[in-house]
């Protein structure tokens, strides 16, 4: 079943394609020029076989170069988890995709270049291109949705590292006092480790956290709401949920300094967020140092699959107005 969505009446020439792939939907859009979408399209992620999702997304490059009657057209694709840089290979924990080389195994069978790289990664390159970040050199973008990660760009640019790891901020490792001021327990992560951000931090993490605290099984919406309506319990979640992130925030300074941070997923939705985090973060700053700007995102969910875009054109050289 898909659901098509015509964002632009006028025809406009197509430029590439993007793929937003994540775990219960598939998104494919077309962009133009101005890495506007003019069609785009939604359908459920097939995710009992690899190659069901391989076929699926075959299918959705198909649509995307018939639709713009480019067959070598420009396809890029975001998808949660870290994609080799070198030998192509995703790691993901919730996509039949682990061990695949998808993006080579795409070409391969629909002909052409298509790039994949984290979904985190094209967000913070499409909020550099054009989005919240435009007039910032070093912009990181952080999603704090179902898991926690982001990405850097330099002048427009995705600095993805050796192994793709840059930005992979929700496996640094909690910090010591505020573990030892709520007590909190260490607990081992997805990634194999104990102790990191992503456990507390991302969206299953403030749920977590509210278990820990409050004893109460709620989700960061509720939560927000529930503190921001004065419940006392679910003030303090917050408070523990702001101090976390803003020493994450802290240690992202310290590690990239970034002129701003643009931030994307669900939580990113509490209301007045960037000014609670500023506000926390600014008794964490070392002395003298600027803080970086943050920011809510310029294309909100639609900004993976963008990304995903402007990456295959920088892949293949394209100049990026």
């Amino acid at each position: 079943m898909y659901r098509v969505f015509v964002s632009m009446p006028e025809h406009h020439e197509a430029l590439c394609g993007g793929i937003d792939l994540g775990g219960t939907k598939i998104e494919a859009a077309l962009f133009d020029s101005l890495f506007q979408p003019i069609v785009r399209r939604r359908m459920t992620t097939p995710v009992n076989s690899y190659e069901a999702l391989r076929d699926a997304l075959v299918c959705e490059v198909a649509w995307l170069r018939d639709l713009a009657n480019q067959p070598e057209l420009r396809i890029g694709i975001g998808l949660p988890g870290l994609v080799d840089p070198v030998s192509g290979i995703s790691v993901t924990s919730n996509l039949p995709a682990n061990g695949h080389t998808l993006a080579q195994d795409l070409g391969d069978i629909s002909g052409g270049k298509i790039v994949a790289a984290n979904d985190c990664k094209t967000f913070a390159l499409s909020e550099a291109n054009g989005g919240a970040g435009k007039d910032h050199s070093r912009v990181f973008g952080l999603i704090i949705g179902t898991g926690l990660g982001g990405g850097l760009c330099r002048d427009g640019v995705l600095d993805l590292g050796a192994n793709g790891l840059v930005g992979e901020v929700g496996h640094y490792g909690l910090p010591a006092h505020l573990v030892a001021e709520f007590n909190l327990p260490i607990l081992r992560c997805g990634c194999g480790r104990s102790g990191c951000y992503e456990i507390f931090v991302s969206g299953r993490g403030i749920t977590r956290l509210a278990q820990e605290v409050a004893r109460v099984d709620l989700g960061g919406r509720e939560i927000s709401q529930r503190a921001l309506s004065g419940d006392p319990n679910m003030v303090l979640v917050l408070d523990i949920w702001m101090r976390l992130a803003a020493e994450l925030i802290h240690t992202i300074q310290l590690h990239l300094d970034p002129d701003c941070i643009v931030l994307g997923g669900g939580l990113s939705q509490i209301e007045d967020l960037p000014e609670m985090l500023n506000q926390k973060l600014s008794k964490v700053l070392l002395p003298s140092v600027h803080a970086p700007k943050i920011l809510k995102p310029r294309f909100g969910d639609s900004s993976g699959g963008r990304g995903a875009a402007l990456l295959a054109m920088q892949h293949h050289g394209d100049e990026i107005q």
